[in-house]
Order: C-alpha cells, then sequence, then structure tokens
C-alpha cells in the first residue's frame, strides 16, 4: 500500500483548495443531532432490525426527514424508498447428511455440519474432493495450480499466510467462495485445524451453526445473490474427522497444523482421492426492508452525472428476549448507528444550504448488521446508472463518548479522496491517524466495501485512538456493542457536534473535487475491481 506522504504528493492535483470562509466551523445543529438520535434509538424503534416494523417505522422518520429537508425522492419510482428483499436460510432439522467414502457413518453436529446456500432449498451433490489450502490466487502464490476443482467440493483451510496486508487479507478471507465458484467447485468443505480450534472450538461452531439464520438479497430478477453461483452447499467438520481426510497423504494433518504455524503457510493442493455425498435442506423465508434515498442536485451541470454517495446504516439487530422477567430486551443501538444517520442527515442538511459541485445521493441502509445487505443490494442495483457513482463516504458506529481529537479514515489513501479527508481533518485541527488495528481489515467489513467492490473510490469515517480514545473505545466494544446497553446517555453530543462537521467538510470536498474521484495507480482494489485510476504524475 502506498503511504498517506506519497498518496498526497500523488493527487495533490486533485486537491480543490477550499475557501477561506469554507474553513470557519460548520453550523452544525447540535438540537436536531440530539433528536434524531433520541427518536432512532428510542425503545418504539424496537432495535431497528431489518425486516421488523421497528426497523420500517425508523426508515418512515428518516424519509419524512429527507423530505423535510427538501431532499428529492431518488429511491423506487417517485419514492424515497428502495424496497429489498431479504432472503433468510437456516438447516432444515432434517434433510442435511454427509457421507464420506471409506469414512463410515457420521453424525450431525458431532462429525459434521451442513450449511445450504440461498439459491436452492434443497438437493443433493456427490462430487470428489480436492484440496486446496487458503484457496488463495494472488502474486507468487496460486492454490488452484495443478487441481481440477471443476464439479468438485474444495476442501479448505481457515485464514491466510501472515504477509498478507490486513485490508487484502479480509478481502480474500471473504470472497472465497467466490474463486471456488469461479474454479467450477459446487460445494466447499472447511477442516478444523489447531489455529481454528483456538479461535472458535468445534462444539462451539456446531451449536451456532445448527440454530443459526444467514441471509441474502434477492434481485428484481426472483434470483438470490451469493456471488457464487455454483456453490450449492458448504460443510465443516471436526478436528478428528480433519485428520482422517488427510491420513495417508504425503501431506498429513500434523503437516497442516506445522504449516498454519508458520509465517508462509505453504500447503499443497492435491486431490483426497475419496468422494463425498451431501444431502442439503434448508428453510427460506423472504421478507422486505427498505434503503432510504434522497438526492441533493450539484451546481454544477458540468459533473451532473457524476454522483456521491453518503452512506450510513439504519438497522440494528432488534429484541432478543430472554428468561428473565424484567430484563431489557431491546438492543437500541443509539452508537450502532442511530449517531451515523443523525449525522448523515446533518450533513445533507449543510450540503443542501451550499450545494455542492456534483450530486450527492444520501442513503440509510438496511441490513449492514446481516451482512452488508442493503449497501450490497444498492451497489448492484442503483437507482441511478451505475456508472455515475463516482465515490462513497460512509458512517458507521462513530463512538462519540469522548473528546476526540484525531480521526481515522478507512481506505481515503488508496485514491483520490485522501487530500480531501486531509484538509478537513486540518480545517478542524484535527489529527489524521492510520489505522490503529490494520489487522481488523475494517475496510472491508462495513458498507463501504459494497461498493468499492464496483470499483467506486470509498473512505468511512470513525474516530481515532488519541487523547482517551483507545481507552473509551474498548469500554464500549467490551461492555455496550450488540447490547442493550447501547442507549442514547453513552453519546457525547458535543463530540458527535464536532464529528458530523468534520464529515461534512470531508463529503464536501469530496463532491467539489476538480476532477473525478479515482484509486491510485496500483492499488489491489482499484486494480481488482476495475475502477477509475488516476493518471500518475
Amino acid at each position: 500500500m502506498l503511504n498517506r506522504l506519497t498518496a498526497a504528493l500523488l493527487c495533490a492535483t486533485a486537491v480543490l483548495a477550499v475557501p477561506a470562509a469554507a474553513r470557519n466551523a460548520a453550523d452544525v445543529d447540535r438540537e436536531a443531532l440530539q433528536r434524531d438520535t433520541a427518536v432512532l434509538a428510542a425503545d418504539d424503534m424496537e432495535g431497528r432490525e431489518a425486516g421488523t416494523r421497528g426497523h420500517e417505522r425508523a426508515a418512515g422518520y428518516v424519509a419524512g426527514r429527507f423530505a423535510s429537508l427538501g431532499m428529492e425522492p431518488a429511491g423506487d419510482g417517485d419514492s424515497f424508498f428502495q424496497n429489498v428483499t431479504l432472503r433468510s436460510y437456516r438447516p432444515a432439522e432434517e434433510g442435511n447428511v454427509v457421507s464420506i467414502e471409506g469414512m463410515g457413518e457420521l453424525a450431525a453436529f458431532e462429525d459434521f455440519y451442513v450449511l445450504g446456500s440461498p439459491i436452492q432449498e434443497s438437493g443433493t451433490i456427490e462430487a470428489p474432493l480436492v484440496f486446496i489450502g487458503y484457496g488463495l490466487d494472488i502474486p507468487g502464490r496460486d492454490d488452484f495450480a495443478g487441481v481440477d476443482l471443476e464439479g468438485a467440493v474444495a476442501v479448505r483451510v481457515y485464514g491466510g499466510p501472515d504477509d498478507l496486508e490486513g485490508e487484502e487479507a479480509a478481502h480474500l478471507a471473504s470472497t472465497i467462495d467466490q474463486r471456488l465458484s469461479d474454479h467450477g467447485a459446487v460445494g466447499m468443505l472447511l477442516l478444523r485445524t489447531p489455529q481454528l480450534e483456538e479461535m472458535f472450538n468445534w462444539e462451539q461452531t456446531a451449536r451456532v451453526v445448527q440454530n443459526r439464520r444467514s441471509m441474502t438479497w434477492v434481485g428484481p430478477d426472483g434470483l438470490a445473490y451469493t456471488g457464487a453461483d455454483n456453490i450449492l452447499v458448504s460443510a465443516g467438520v471436526s478436528p478428528e474427522l480433519s485428520r482422517e481426510l488427510l491420513a495417508g497423504h504425503d501431506f498429513d494433518y500434523d503437516d497442516l497444523a506445522e504449516a498454519e504455524a508458520t509465517g508462509k503457510a505453504e500447503m499443497p493442493s492435491f486431490a483426497l482421492g475419496r468422494t463425498i455425498r451431501i444431502d442439503f435442506a434448508s428453510e427460506f423465508e423472504d421478507v422486505s426492508s427498505p434503503n432510504v434515498i434522497g438526492k441533493l442536485p450539484g451546481s454544477d451541470p458540468s459533473v451532473a452525472d457524476e454522483y456521491v454517495i453518503l452512506t450510513a446504516h439504519l438497522d440494528h439487530v432488534g429484541i432478543r428476549p430472554t428468561e428473565e422477567e424484567g430484563d431489557d430486551e431491546i438492543y437500541n443501538g443509539a452508537l450502532d448507528n442511530a449517531v451515523g444517520v443523525a449525522s448523515m442527515i446533518e450533513v445533507a442538511r449543510l450540503l443542501k444550504q451550499t450545494p455542492a459541485r456534483r450530486p450527492v445521493l444520501v442513503l440509510a441502509l438496511t441490513a449492514e448488521e446481516k451482512g452488508l445487505l442493503g449497501s450490497s443490494y444498492n451497489a448492484a442495483n442503483p437507482t441511478v446508472p451505475a456508472d455515475q457513482v463516482v465515490a462513497n463516504v460512509n458512517l458507521d458506529m462513530p463512538v462519540a463518548t469522548y473528546d476526540f481529537t484525531d480521526v481515522v479514515a478507512f481506505g481515503a489513501e488508496r485514491s483520490t479522496l485522501y487530500p480531501q479527508v486531509v484538509a478537513a481533518a486540518e480545517e478542524y485541527g484535527l489529527k489524521l491517524s492510520p489505522d490503529p488495528q490494520p489487522e481488523q481489515g475494517f475496510f472491508t467489513r462495513s458498507d463501504q466495501y459494497s461498493y468499492v467492490r464496483n470499483g467506486v473510490p470509498a473512505v468511512y469515517l470513525d474516530l481515532g485512538f488519541a487523547n482517551g480514545g483507545e481507552e473509551a473505545q474498548g469500554e464500549v466494544y467490551e461492555e455496550h456493542y450488540h447490547a442493550p446497553s447501547d442507549e442514547i446517555d453513552l453519546v457525547d453530543f458535543s463530540a458527535l457536534e464536532r464529528f458530523t462537521a468534520v464529515n461534512y467538510a470531508i463529503a464536501r470536498n469530496v463532491a467539489n473535487m476538480a476532477q473525478t474521484p479515482a484509486w491510485l495507480p496500483g492499488d489491489f482494489f482499484g486494480t481488482t475491481y476495475g475502477g477509475r485510476i488516476a493518471a500518475e504524475d
């Protein structure tokens, strides 16, 4: 990855000077921030889980706020809503069976688990087993070389070598099914290794899978999205069965354990010489849940076909009943992500007062908590031509509980958005800090990633670790993240006001850029997803 200084020098020509008058603090309406956060995090929103009446109610409130600001509806038809059909699916109580040649009778959730896909409710596959290690196809490493996955079940290992950059490693982990599908695999089998057992032991994993409900979206064509259309079923096997599967091969389970403990984790790929039969059965349920989309027209007709999109997810995790009478069962999600939506609405108000050059779409997204589904649907089915979306500025759970002095702009240094972020931070006397936890791969774990995968440069703004930030954020994530205690009394509205101001400055700067936003030359995501690439100086 290019460092931030190099990035700034490469794209300095893309910076539009910020007028002196604009450097005065934005007139952020703190009362509006408090009001919007209070409404969205109230008990009667019932935790805003996608597909529930609580989320519907919250979406109606946001649409009303968009209308009150004079924004144009930019959803389906002539409305503020883009309806997203969500398909949830889980293993059926009966019908999930694994038989492996030479392995005897196997017991569900003791020896194996089965996860179907959202594209077929039940069925059977019978195919050869092929070991492909981590399933990587990157410069200097091709785990698919020398093996044939066409019509096979790919046997893989969780994780990757240590030398992968954090964001790229997260990307490669999240797209493994797509790579297997592209190479012709019809199923996937995950081995349990010592490192994976340390993270999540087999008993815990089997219990979670048994009760897990996965989710995706269904497109206008009625087809469920997977990104891996050939993969009909996935399965996992116990550590004992993992060892038995590799027994007798030149590369056995002990070799696997030794390899994954090294930095490079080099592993051969080879056919296991066995066939597997997997019977799978799932339970499907479809619900509808809206994205809320408003439009702010730009002021410059020459860039009227270049949209900047602002995003924040509206959904949270809903209501989770407990057995104890009197427990708080509502997960209000004040920090996650009512404050982000409130901040975005205020940014829209400020942009409406002083329009930027480019038009701006403002999106309150559904089903982020279900796997970035609202943004994934919108990126694949935009309400403007897809090639006219040129940049994304995303907000997700800013921990506005302390007097922050720095911000982190995940992904900004990868594109010509970076100087705009630098200017915005300086405008408000804030330090722009590097990612304090690069191993977490946050750039691929929130809604901006859906647009990145469509080739759109993006930035995800968050607060930094300076001035007590590490401790403050640690406390929130340890005690209040996805918990009923994520309530409005955690929010420091002075901090949220300042965060909103710098977020507005970033959105304004990006929408006012002299040149169309672009990835920097050689950037991994720009190259991988075919986005617009900046010319080298």
